[in-house]
């Protein structure tokens, strides 16, 4: 005897796996301090207006695709004290690294 199938809005939903990331994020003052003092200003995008609406359609674009995004508040005299402690450059990789690390910390204190 065959087996029916139940319609489409009774079948289990399949688990979709979340991502979430830390994305850097900056206070207008804060971003001033880290691109005057990056190694790759260019990297930066011309204005603070100019860096949100940037960040914030990035954001959405990484929402559309499955991808949670967690803003990682960036205060400059600790990026530039940990650049320092590790021997790296103010760069986009650094930067990167240090969210990443900042991001980690969070989520095992509030484990």
């Amino acid at each position: 005897m065959p087996k029916h199938k139940l319609p489409p809005w009774l079948q289990p939903k399949p688990k979709q796996r979340t991502v979430k990331i830390g994305v850097t994020w900056y206070a207008e003052d804060q971003w001033s301090l880290v691109k005057a003092a990056a190694a790759d200003p260019e990297r930066f995008e011309e204005t603070y207006a100019d860096w949100v609406a940037m960040a914030e359609e990035s954001m959405t674009n990484m929402l559309t695709a499955g991808i949670v995004t967690d803003r990682v508040p960036i205060v400059a005299s600790e990026l530039l004290a940990w650049c320092l402690v590790h021997g790296k450059e103010n760069n986009a990789a650094a930067r990167a690294e240090y969210v990443s690390q900042s991001q980690f910390r969070a989520h095992e204190r509030d484990a």
